[in-house]
């Protein structure tokens, strides 16, 4: 057996302690041992089930509450007195019992205390997975008797007990979230207060709790005078409204609380956020013995704004404490208005009688000029109007708008009597002689206002008084009449009350709109057939040529386009609007797809395009409507809509960034996706364009070309070069079948040239990977490390030299390059002509950044590359001597379209051109022009290697200007060797020719630089030789800085063209 037990025990001494213990006191027999749980768990549930058959566990659990909530052990009595608080029939025999039968769980402890045996078995009595539902404890009870049994001797409470009260009193979750009612708890039970500088009182902490606990506290005069003498200002506030302690308490109606805050020094005249005193809270409410002791404490020296609240409130007998008291019966607030207004806009007859009966009066204005009887003919109320009309207020006084108050009632609420007040009130005032065509500032009549609100009754009031049934709002025969005005809002009962009195069926108002198309425009079938069966024109057009048809659609009205369109009915589907669209563009283009389904089931054209080129589809396309686009598709709707501009749909699509609805065509439309532009780009162009990778992801993935050219023979890679969208080049250059040398019909430049032209570095260096021709050369010769190098793109172009591209003149040869940074790539020196016109391939507009915005818009038309960009055909033959740079044209790249951005990456069509005439002071026939042009032929018929060309720099002053000087392409105190010509064909014939230069006359100086290397336009043809006289390197420095910004001078013989 003790085999057996050191088995279950696992080891543990607890287990083995509980086990021989029971054994000893006979609670457990040593046979008994081989059906007790081999787990410390299961041991304690074993014992409990042994010790409290039945329901026996009931009868203790409140003793294990109160054992396992205290932080210290407790005395038999202290666990009695905590146990009556449960149950007040507790005698001192039952405890016992209970106690007897707790024995075997419980030890002793110091002091004649009780504690339960081990901690584990506390843990377990809470833990509802091990000790099931019929022996689980609650802590929280335990704390809630703890607190209760402080609270019996709360007076007499030590400091640390009333710590161990607020302990008890935050853990039994009564009030939880709420700890302001539990200081209040503590306040009513007569608790000392724990007072200290920095925390305040258990007062401090109950007024915190918000209005709600502040509002409890006062109920209790003893509570009050707890409050205060625990620290709590008389004059505190909340937070949340601003009220002081006196504003709730007479808001509540606590008259002697209000006197005892009155007596310990609270201030009545303080106002909360919406400006209202403690007085003037008590006369709204109605609380005249609160407003007896504050006007005794003279809370208000004038009275005039309790009044007025003791008024609107309709609280008689505190309008008479007030009056008595002396308040003024005209004093107004700050909008002017007076007690009287409050009375009438209430409603109160008896206070009405009782301010006339005081001498109020009756015509007093407010500063919106609206009287007591505007007021109450505005709410409806009679008998307030005709106790004002029989104290003779004016029947025709107009407010600050105009409006009598027969025109406000024709637009009044309902009054209390359940809606009556509108016609009562509006035949009084007429009875009254008030007049029926009176006009406001707006021109409105009460008939005006009454036929647009649809208040029948008065509608047929105003008519038996003598209204004008077809006057409008204006002077002009085409204002808004009565009809027009009940039929744009929809008022069945008021259009028939106004055709039975003969009003105008067939009168339109200022935009041209019959009554009929109002009436669809609202959507109001009743009025739409009324109007049909008294013979309205149902494809009556209004100034925008729209019919009622068209404006139903527009507002999705399926019922009414079905009563416009049934069999009877002459209504067009098929009529067009100025823009050229008909009823179902408009319906398709605001996403109503019921109204969509009925036109095309009325045989309404499903390809009709307006004239802006758009369709039913391609209008909702634009618009995001995918239900209405996939009903479209269903009923066979065409596909490659192109807009007036010649834009396909897809195109458009894919610019707007709508691919949802893109993906939708494509799946179930099979729009094509070689459809092209006016200049034959594709919708693959413009997602390379936007660097829409998703885009481009779903063009490629169903089966887009990734080679497709445009009209210039430019590919989408090409565009992604020119924007820099590297992510995008990631996805194209991936695409089956790419062709990363693809080249334009201009002038040859590939994709590789493009991005070297525009800095984009790591588009470059995809390309190189992609295996791209680095020395690629389009027709006039130049290739991407020269268009990087002219551009000042120095990395770029040892990046070219590192894949086996030929060296840049005027850079030391990648082999000798110092990588300690003697050329410093991030010196450079720009000028205007630097950022002007693109060198790879275009039509010669200046480009914007290259980092402009991907997001383009598609509202601006694109239009012909060749009629908005061309040349000036006269400057092929200009010959002057002095000539400046071209002026730059430059536009914001956001203001432009994705045509206007993609010409403006061209290249320029105006290339520079030398001219033949000789330099000032120079002899043709002179031996040394005859030399220097010996010399340019020698070059030209063979030259030497690059590398011999360009020599070292030779150590002149300085080392820093060196450096500089050579990063500038310029050989410091030496002549630098001439490039070798570049031979190429003609140029295209939409491209000026340009003559070849013959030789070169070099001016009376002695020494020259090739700056041909920095040209200060980009150009890629060959530019002249310009002389410098000095040997001083910081003056060639200066004198070439000069140079790339202000351009060659006139010694020169420069001349650029300009393109429009």
């Amino acid at each position: 057996m003790l085999n057996l037990l050191h088995i279950k025990s696992g080891g543990c001494f607890l287990f083995l302690e509980r086990v021989l213990d029971g054994v000893a006191r006979g609670m457990v027999g040593l046979r008994e041992i081989r059906d007790i749980p081999g787990t410390l768990n299961g041991l304690y549930l074993w014992l409990c089930q042994r010790l409290f058959p039945r329901r026996l566990f009931v009868h203790v659990r409140p003793l294990l509450n109160t054992l396992l909530a205290s932080p210290q052990a407790l005395t038999p009595e202290q666990l009695y007195t905590a146990a009556r608080t449960r149950d007040l029939c507790l005698t001192r025999e039952d405890f016992q019992s209970k106690m007897h039968a707790l024995a075997p769980l419980l030890v002793d402890g110091p002091v004649g205390t009780k504690l339960l045996f081990h901690g584990s078995f506390a843990e377990w009595l809470t833990d509802v997975k091990y000790c099931t539902q019929k022996f689980l404890c609650s802590v929280m009870d335990g704390h809630l008797s703890l607190a209760m049994c402080l609270s019996l001797r709360s007076e007499s409470l030590g400091t640390e007990e009333v710590c161990q009260l607020g302990h008890h009193l935050l853990n039994s979750g009564v009030h939880a979230g709420k700890p302001a009612l539990l200081a209040l708890w503590m306040l009513w039970t007569g608790v000392p207060s724990l007072r200290s500088s920095t925390e305040g009182g258990i007062g401090i902490h109950c007024v915190g709790g918000g209005r709600a606990i502040v509002r409890r506290a006062l109920q209790r005069e003893e509570s009050l005078r707890a409050l205060l003498d625990s620290g709590v200002s008389v004059n505190r506030t909340d937070s949340s409204d601003g009220r002081t302690l006196l504003s709730i308490a007479a808001h509540a109606g606590l008259a002697d609380v209000v006197a005892l805050l009155l007596c310990r020094g609270a201030d009545p005249s303080l106002s909360d956020h919406q400006g209202q005193t403690a007085l003037t809270l008590a006369a709204r409410q109605g609380h005249a013995g609160v407003l007896q002791v504050l006007l005794e404490w003279h809370a208000d020296s004038e009275g005039w704004t309790a009044l007025r609240s003791a008024a609107w409130g309709g609280h008689k007998e505190s309008v008479k404490v007030l009056l008595e008291a002396g308040a003024e019966v005209d004093g107004c607030d700050a909008d002017g208005r007076t007690a009287l207004r409050a009375a009438s806009w209430g409603g109160h007859e008896e206070i009405l009688l009782t301010l006339i009966a005081h001498g109020a009066e009756v015509d007093r204005v407010d500063y919106e000029g609206r009287t007591p009887l505007i007021a109450a003919a505005y709410m409806g109320h009679k008998e307030a109007v005709e106790i004002l009309l029989g104290a003779g207020a004016q029947v025709d006084l107009a407010d600050g708008d105009g409006r009598t108050a027969l025109s406000v009632a024709a637009l009044c609420v309902p009054s209390a009597a359940g809606g009556r007040g509108h016609g009562e009130v509006v035949s009084l005032l007429l009875e009254k002689g008030a007049n029926p065509e009176h006009r406001d500032r707006d021109g409105m009549t009460p008939l005006l206002l009454s036929s647009y609100e649809g208040h029948d009754e008065v509608v047929e009031l105003l008519l038996e008084a003598g209204a004008d049934v077809d006057e409008s709002a204006g002077a002009h025969p085409s204002a808004v009449t009565p009809l027009l005005a009940a039929a744009a809002m929809g008022h069945p009962d008021t259009v028939n009350r106004l055709l039975f009195w003969g009003a105008a069926v067939d009168g339109i108002d200022g935009e041209g709109r019959t009554a009929l198309c109002l009436a669809a425009a609202k959507g109001s079938v009743e009025v739409v057939r009324t109007l049909l069966d008294r013979g309205l024109d149902e494809n009556h057009k209004d100034d925008l040529g729209w019919t009622p048809l068209h404006a139903a659609a527009c507002e999705g009205h399926r019922s009414t386009c079905a009563v416009l369109t049934e069999r009877g009915s002459m209504a067009r589907v098929g009529e067009l609007d100025v823009e050229g669209r008909t009823p179902l563009i408009l319906a398709a283009q605001e996403g109503h797809g019921s109204t969509v389904r009925l036109l095309l089931d009325r045989k309404s054209p499903i390809d009709h395009r307006g004239y802006d080129g758009h369709s039913a589809l391609s209008a909702a396309a634009l618009q995001g409507h995918a239900e209405v686009v996939e009903l479209l598709l269903r009923r066979g709707a065409y596909t490659d809509v192109r807009d007036v501009e010649g834009r396909p749909l897809l195109y458009l699509l894919v610019l707007e960034g709508r691919l949802d609805i893109a993906i939708l065509l494509i799946e179930k439309g099979g729009v094509p996706l070689e459809s092209r532009d006016v200049e034959g780009r594709t919708a693959l162009h413009v997602a390379a364009w936007r660097g829409d990778l998703d885009g481009i992801g779903l063009l490629l993935k169903h089966g887009a070309d990734p080679n497709a050219l445009d009209a210039e023979g430019r590919p989408p890679l090409h565009s992604m070069a020119w924007r820099g969208q590297a992510a995008a080049g990631e996805v194209l250059l991936r695409a089956k079948g790419i062709d990363v040398d693809l080249a334009c019909k201009k002038q040859g430049a590939t994709a590789l040239g493009i991005a070297s032209q525009e800095g984009h570095a790591d588009i470059v260096a995809m390309l190189l990977e992609r295996g791209a021709e680095p020395d690629h050369v389009d027709h006039y010769g130049r290739s991407p490390v020269k268009v990087a190098g002219k551009r000042g793109n120095f990395s770029i172009v040892r990046l070219l030299e590192s894949y086996g591209a030929k060296p840049f003149p005027g850079l030391i040869p990648l082999a000798s390059y110092d990588t300690s940074g003697i050329f410093s790539n991030s010196f450079k020196v720009k000028t205007q002509a630097s950022i002007s016109s693109g060198e790879a391939c275009g039509n010669g507009v200046p480009p914007t950044s290259s980092t402009s915005s991907a997001s383009l818009s598609a509202s601006c038309s694109p239009a012909s590359t060749a009629e908005r960009f061309h040349s000036v055909p006269g400057s092929q033959a200009s010959s002057s001597t002095c000539h400046s740079l071209a002026t730059v044209q430059t536009v914001p790249a956001d203001s432009l379209s994705f045509t206007q951005q993609i010409q403006q990456h061209s290249l320029p069509r105006c290339r520079s051109r030398p001219s033949t005439l000789p330099l000032p002071g120079s002899n043709p026939a002179s031996p040394q022009g005859s030399a220097a042009r010996s010399k340019q032929k020698a070059v030209a018929k063979g030259s030497p290697p690059h590398d011999e060309l360009i020599k070292s720099p030779q150590q002149v002053g300085d080392g820093k200007w060196n450096s500089v000087m050579v990063s500038l392409g310029l050989t410091p105190n030496q002549e630098a060797a001439i490039r070798q010509p570049q031979r190429r064909d003609s140029p295209p014939l939409d491209y000026p020719q340009s003559e070849r230069w013959g030789g070169f006359r070099k001016a009376s100086c002695s020494s020259a630089f090739d700056l041909s290397a920095i040209s200060p336009h980009g150009a890629l043809l060959e530019e002249s030789v310009f002389s410098i006289t000095t040997t001083d390197p910081q003056l060639n420095l200066k004198q070439a800085i000069k140079l790339q910004f202000e351009g060659p001078t006139s010694a020169a013989l420069y001349k650029r063209e300009t393109p429009l």
